[in-house]
């Protein structure tokens, strides 16, 4: 599974899978994240970019979390 197509999954419930995917893929692209080029840099600026604009939808709590479920397991920059 792609990071963005893990992306959308993981927003689908809050967001609809369409707006998941569109915002899981513009994302991506958005911060030059693509299969082969993530380092722990831009997914820490993308998990930010996630969560920020997910406050609006699901509250601070919430965002926080879905961000961080979005990148399980994988090594992140704080």
């Amino acid at each position: 599974m792609s990071l963005p197509e893990r992306i959308a999954e993981v927003l689908t419930p809050a967001l609809g899978a369409s707006t998941a995917d569109t915002v899981a893929r513009h994302l991506c692209a958005k911060h030059g994240v693509i299969e082969g080029t993530e380092d722990a840099v831009r997914l820490g600026q993308l998990r930010e970019t996630i969560r920020s604009g997910l406050v609006a939808f699901v509250g601070a709590e919430r965002a926080k979390t879905l961000a961080a479920q979005c990148f399980e397991g994988l090594s992140i920059a704080d």
